[in-house]
């Protein structure tokens, strides 16, 4: 919903939004793909929930634009703050749209 309004609000074309998936009455599966495993195990867990390679592709390449990691999920890669134990540190995929720049917009997504 949040990429939907700020495409649009930036003057983007308008993509449809339909909230939520229709067919779901329970959770799905557990198991989120692991950074360190390969694409046909990525491909499988992604067809497990219902979506293609297609589908897959799209949601891995939108999720690394607009999202990022947390250091309680990855400090290997984001390194806790000694002085603020307890609390997440975040490092985003692609600053454009990082908080201290809220109005910037990706064109070359």
């Amino acid at each position: 919903m949040g990429v939907t309004w700020g495409v649009s609000s930036c003057g983007g074309p308008s993509i449809p939004f339909r909230g939520g998936r229709r067919d779901a009455t329970a959770a799905g599966r557990p198991g989120v793909p692991e950074p360190f495993q390969d694409l046909a195990t990525h491909t499988e867990k992604f067809r497990q929930q219902g979506l293609s390679a297609t589908e897959m592709i799209t949601l891995v390449a939108c999720g690394h634009t607009l999202g990022g990691v947390r250091s309680s999920d990855f400090p290997e890669l984001v390194a806790p703050n000694p002085d603020r134990p307890g609390v997440d540190q975040f490092a985003f995929f692609d600053t454009t749209g990082a908080p201290d720049t809220p109005d910037a917009f990706d064109h070359s997504v």
